[in-house]
């Protein structure tokens, strides 16, 4: 059984997946938020500065680097563990089925992939400031640095684990068994659709047009699929749509959306706003890397090894005054922002190098198969 396949493991009706999503969305938006809210009201002198911090995330504040982004790390294992019991007791499956096809955690992969990518990227970043040293300032100060240390290595790969095991995990098997579904090409059409919209209407009257197409979206599907309208049910039985499912159902589509997606939400980040929308090849780029990894792999262990060390090294090498992220680490970035070389050469140089070390490692082969094949629901399931 294929990692996608993975999810015919346990409870897979429409509503297993709804709740899940609601209850990562509470645990990690709602509950993990409320620590962070409270240490921005003890360093609020009132509530009009707590509301206007409120819509820089709490960052401009004073509080401390490092107090700052455990309690945001905090918001992520709260949304974790929301995962966790999403998928043990809505979807009632294994946790280990939403990391891997293997019958238990692989963790010399993880570490593979945490060790290799932490050597390249440290060399990447050493060689960055080399040829360009009247960018960076000297910044180690021995007491934050290594609470940042710590911090980075205890807990940011529980950031970078719900990230992965959300979009490599339970949207790409979520994703993938639904393109098997009569009802797939109509959602994804229609949801493509509102998303435009919701951009041309947030640009031109505000953002409040977004969140309240998000709701409208959402609703209208519940609608939808509690009552299925006999006149759209039609659709789903002719020719076209039959078509569009042969030709949606493959491991491709999940690959692109959960890529895309995960791009898109980083679009928020002050690094976009700063370099511009070109900086979306690389959050884009980045997904698609880490997609094929876990497709190739059979797993997210790489993946999830990858994912991790990069935000560590990121957190405690460089810093900038306008990053999502403002550390106490070894350099500070004093350059303009704008879109360089160090933007593409990992998209266009250092991912396709890494498969190729992770081909040659574990004998990935049967690329078109893994990356493009049809998904098919397994015969024969044993629950674990």
């Amino acid at each position: 059984m294929n990692y996608i396949q993975q999810a015919y493991t346990g409870k897979i009706k429409w509503f297993h997946w709804v709740f899940t999503i609601l209850l990562v969305f509470f645990g990690w938006q709602v509950i993990g938020v409320l620590p962070l809210m409270g240490l921005a009201i003890m360093n609020s002198a009132n509530m009009t500065e707590f509301t206007k911090a409120a819509e820089g995330n709490f960052m401009n504040l004073g509080i401390d680097n490092n107090l700052f982004l455990f309690f945001m790390i905090l918001t992520f294992i709260f949304g974790l563990i929301s995962l966790f019991v999403g998928v043990k007791y809505i979807h009632k499956r294994t946790f280990t089925s939403l990391v891997t096809s293997r019958k238990s955690i692989d963790w010399r992969r993880f570490w593979f992939g945490f060790i290799t990518w932490g050597i390249i990227a440290s060399i990447v970043i050493f060689i960055g400031i080399k040829l360009s040293p009247e960018n960076y300032v000297w910044n180690f100060k021995p007491i934050p640095f290594y609470t940042l240390l710590a911090v980075s290595f205890l807990f940011l790969p529980f950031q970078t684990s719900l990230e992965e095991l959300l979009f490599r995990g339970y949207f790409m098997q979520g994703i993938g068994i639904s393109t098997r579904s009569k009802h797939f090409p109509f959602i994804l059409i229609y949801i493509l659709l509102t998303i435009i919209s919701m951009i041309f209407l947030s640009i031109n009257f505000g953002y409040t047009f977004f969140n309240m197409g998000i709701v409208f979206t959402a609703f209208t599907l519940l609608v939808f699929y509690l009552f299925e309208l006999k006149s759209i049910s039609k659709i789903f039985e002719s020719s076209i749509n039959i078509s569009l499912v042969n030709l949606f159902n493959s491991k491709l589509t999940p690959l692109l959306i959960t890529s895309v997606i995960f791009g898109l939400l980083h679009g928020a980040n002050p690094e976009v706003e700063k370099l511009g929308y070109i900086s979306m090849v690389f959050y884009i780029g980045t997904g698609l890397f880490y997609g094929v990894t876990t497709l190739m792999d059979e797993g997210t262990e790489l993946s999830l090894g990858l994912h991790a060390i990069n935000n560590i090294v990121a957190a405690f090498f460089v810093t900038t005054n306008w990053a999502v992220f403002k550390t106490d680490a070894l350099y500070v970035d004093t350059s303009e922002p704008s879109v360089g070389w160090e933007m593409f050469f990992p998209v266009l140089v250092l991912y396709p190098m890494m498969l190729f070390i992770f081909s040659k490692k574990y004998g990935w082969k049967n690329w078109v198969q893994k990356l493009t094949g049809k998904i098919e629901e397994p015969t024969n399931i044993i629950d674990d």
